[in-house]
């Protein structure tokens, strides 16, 4: 049984054991209207979660793969103030090249490209600022 339909029912029934003065046919429809309102308010919760995520996954396999891994670059914390330009150099070969702060966040960034779904090698070519100092 829905949980939703669950939970309904036994809202109804502890008001109809309560000993509330109100007929049956009173209560079923105070049900069937919050009932209704409820499942207008998060009916299709669902199946728009899964659109969504549909979409989602979509969206990812038409990214292209190097704009993945750009992306994920970019939005990891530890990569903070690197400059990093990834250039697909084959099918599921992408090339790193720019500067990083330190051999950490050179690491983390291999790590990462590695780590990145269709990324069978990665070519890297990063500078670190301590080393060119």
């Amino acid at each position: 049984m829905d949980r939703r339909l669950r939970t309904g029912l036994l809202l109804g029934l502890a008001l109809t054991g309560c000993g509330c003065n109100q007929d049956a046919d009173r209560l079923a429809r105070v049900f069937q209207k919050t009932s209704a309102k409820f499942n207008g308010v998060t009916g299709g919760l669902r199946d728009k979660l899964q659109d969504g995520w549909g979409a989602m996954r979509g969206s990812l396999s038409e990214t292209s793969l190097d704009n993945r891994v750009a992306l994920r670059l970019r939005w990891d914390s530890d990569m903070a103030g690197a400059e990093v330009q990834v250039h697909l150099a084959g099918p599921g070969v992408v090339e790193l090249t720019g500067v990083v702060a330190d051999l950490s966040q050179r690491r983390r960034a291999v790590e990462l490209a590695e780590t990145t779904a269709g990324v069978e090698s990665v070519l890297d070519h990063l500078r670190e600022k301590d080393a060119e100092k």
